[in-house]
This record gives C-alpha cells, sequence and structure tokens, in this order.
C-alpha cells in the first residue's frame, strides 16, 4: 500500500462523482438526457429522442468506489444531434451496466478525441 492509494485497487486521485459531475456543468455540460432500454437517449433541451448510433461521445470519465472499486461508474459527455445542448450520462460500467446502458456504449459514436475535452478526463483534470 501507499499513501496514493491506501486500499489495493482504490484510485488515487480521490476524485468523486459529485467533483467530476460538478466539473463537466461548469464547463457547459448541462443538458439533462433520459436513457431507455434500447440505448437510446431523449434530450431534456429540445425533446427529441436520439438512436445510440447518432449520440456523439466527447468524454468518458470512469470512476471506481474508493471503499469498493467494484463500484464502477463512467460519466459521458455527450451531444444531441438534433440541437447541439451538451450534458452528461452516469453509467454503470462492467457487469454491473444495463442492457440500454450496453447498447449506448456500443453503438455510440467516438468523438472522444475531438478536442473538446481530455479523452479520459473530465473538464479541469490533467
Amino acid at each position: 500500500m501507499t499513501a496514493d492509494a491506501p486500499y489495493p485497487g482504490a484510485p488515487g486521485d480521490n476524485t468523486t462523482l459529485v467533483d467530476v459531475l460538478r466539473g463537466y456543468e461548469q464547463d457547459g455540460w448541462t443538458t439533462t438526457f433520459e436513457l431507455f432500454d434500447d440505448g437510446s437517449l431523449r434530450c431534456g433541451t429540445c425533446g427529441k429522442t436520439i438512436s445510440p448510433d447518432a449520440v456523439k461521445v466527447h468524454s468518458l470519465r470512469r470512476l471506481e468506489g474508493a471503499s469498493d472499486p467494484d463500484d464502477m461508474l463512467a460519466v459521458i459527455a455527450v451531444t444531441c444531434p438534433h440541437c447541439g445542448s451538451g450534458g452528461v450520462i452516469t453509467l454503470n460500467y462492467g457487469p454491473e451496466m444495463t442492457e440500454g446502458q450496453v447498447a449506448l456504449m456500443h453503438h455510440a459514436q467516438d468523438h472522444r478525441h475531438d478536442g473538446n475535452d481530455a479523452a479520459a478526463s473530465a473538464p479541469d483534470e490533467t
């Protein structure tokens, strides 16, 4: 064990889900999206439904619970192709993913290297 990671498998950066969500919100990712069982989304700004293959993922930040490394989450930053609004979705990551989450991640367009945010970081992370 080290000072950076006191428990085996625990994240060393102590970043919380609240910190990540706050960073995205401060960077303008404020739209709410509703995820359906087929992987499609409903945009909270324009109300249109987005098929999973039309969803653009600009950033993905994985988190693990400090007390339970099996608590795996992913926060993804996405934009609506209809109105251009951006927001985040929090997903389970790994064996706890729902069918809708799997469908979304399998079909979504990977735009993580488009320069909006670091591909595997939330805003303000290095």
